[in-house]
Order: structure tokens, then C-alpha cells, then sequence
């Protein structure tokens, strides 16, 4: 955001004043929680002068944790209607599935998803892709499309969907990290310390077919360090929503000051 300010170019102007403005809100509200990022709230917090910035997540947890108070049997996907899915998954052994996925807005040009889909190949893991497909104009150039054959090679060990997401700390999994732009570089660096590992980086970077698969197949076996505080770190999200965590004190904060706020 730094790096790319031009003065008086009306994107980069508007982009400034926005976060101005949000610095000189009355509030900020995150979906994070102080166990992951309390350093960084607690600088907003002085920064802007007043204690009103909140970390109230992860919300997805909030009615889970309300029932039951644990997530050994929570999916993101069962809402998805993906029955399918979920059988396939049912019959693997627990965590041994890795999930693919690079969100909603970056699409994969031809080079860099042959890279990923040879990684995945040679690694020998099970895993669910979900793949983000290109609109008319890019298809023509190989973004988006799976290599012809990849599928029925990896028939039996690895699932290709379309449309589905998931939080990776509610699950607690470990991380293969790939960022591309924006504020991703900086999740990056927090979830390697935390619970990832980086695989590649940057918009035009293209990781070694066979390091990402080796890479790949390491990360899925055995009982990692990584993995160990990617469980743990799932327990403190649990806990930071249930009774006396840290998102539900400042929930209920929240809604105390917004109550107070007199309407003119």
C-alpha cells in the first residue's frame, strides 16, 4: 500500500484517506483475536488514543462454541451441499487430506497451476483443490484450467471443487504459505511463525514442481512442530470465543459502548 503511493493520483489518494479516516475513527473492529494479534491491537488501541479496537473473532466459532464447545466434528463444507465431499473425506484417515485453495480473487495463470498441479502429483498426498476458473477472456490463455489428464491421475487421492473456502486456524492445520499481493505478504509472515511454511512468493512467482511436491509431502507427515502449534493455536481461537475468552469480553464491550452512543 506504501510501496505503490503516487501523490495527487486519485486511487492512491483515496486509498490515503481511508486509512486516515479509519485511525481517526471511533472504532476499529477485526475478525482476529488477541491470542493471534494482540500486539497489533494493543498498537492500533495506541495509536489512535482510545480503547475502542476489537478483536472479536473468529465469529465462525461463535454458535459451535456455544453448543458444544468443541470443533472435532465442525466442516466448513457442510454447508456447501458438497456431499460428495464430505464422504470422500470421511473415508480418509484424520488429517491426512491437504486443502488447496487461493480465495476468490487470485487466479492462477497456465504456468504457475502446472507447477501447483505437478506438485501435487508428486507429492503423493490427498488432497481437495478448489479451483478458481477464469471467465471467457482469460480461459484462452491457460488461466484457471486444470493440465488435461491431472485428474484421472490423481483419481482416488485428490478432489477438484469449485466455490468453497475455509479458515485455516478454526481448523487447525498447518499452513503452506503462497502470497501474492496486498496485506497477504504480511499473513504470510504471521502464519509461518504461527503454524505455516512458505512454499513460494510474490504475484509472478512460480515455485520447483518437485520442491513443492517434496514439501508438500513432508508437511503432511508425521507430527510436525508446525503442526503441533497449529492445533494449539486452534485451541486458543476456541477458547477466545467461548465464556471469559478474549473476543467474547470484547464483544460484549462493544455492544456496551455502541449502547451508550447517544443518537442526535
Amino acid at each position: 500500500m506504501f510501496r505503490h503511493y503516487r501523490e495527487s493520483e486519485p486511487d492512491s489518494e483515496r486509498l490515503r484517506n481511508n486509512v486516515l479516516a479509519n485511525t481517526e475513527s471511533w472504532g476499529r473492529i477485526f475478525y482476529s483475536f488477541h491470542e493471534l494479534e494482540g500486539e497489533y491491537l494493543q498498537h492500533l488501541r495506541t495509536k489512535m488514543g482510545h480503547p475502542r479496537v476489537y478483536g472479536v473473532g473468529p465469529l465462525s466459532l461463535l454458535a459451535s462454541a456455544a453448543n458444544s464447545g468443541n470443533l472435532e466434528r465442525a466442516n466448513p463444507n457442510r454447508d456447501t451441499g458438497k456431499d460428495n465431499v464430505l464422504a470422500w473425506l470421511d473415508g480418509c484417515p484424520d488429517g491426512s487430506v491437504l486443502y488447496v485453495c487461493f480465495g476468490s480473487q487470485t487466479l492462477l495463470n497456465k504456468q504457475r497451476l502446472e507447477a501447483l498441479a505437478s506438485g501435487l502429483e508428486q507429492s503423493g498426498a490427498r488432497f481437495v483443490w478448489v479451483v478458481k476458473t477464469g471467465l471467457a477472456g482469460k480461459v484462452n490463455d491457460g488461466s484457471g484450467v486444470v493440465p488435461d489428464g491431472f485428474e484421472e491421475r490423481v483419481a482416488g487421492r485428490g478432489l477438484l471443487i469449485k466455490g468453497l473456502d475455509a479458515a485455516g486456524i478454526v481448523g487447525g492445520v498447518l499452513i503452506l504459505s503462497w502470497p501474492m499481493e496486498a496485506n497477504q505478504f504480511v499473513n504470510a509472515k504471521i502464519l509461518v511463525e504461527y503454524m505455516g511454511v512458505k512454499v513460494c512468493e510474490g504475484a509472478n512467482g512460480v515455485p520447483d514442481s518437485a520442491e513443492l511436491g517434496k514439501a508438500i509431502a513432508e508437511s503432511m507427515g508425521g507430527e510436525s512442530p508446525e503442526k503441533v502449534r497449529a492445533k494449539e493455536l486452534r485451541d486458543k481461537a476456541v477458547a477466545a470465543v467461548g465464556d471469559g475468552g478474549s473476543s467474547s469480553k470484547d464483544l460484549d464491550e462493544l455492544v456496551k459502548e455502541l449502547g451508550q452512543i447517544k443518537v442526535r
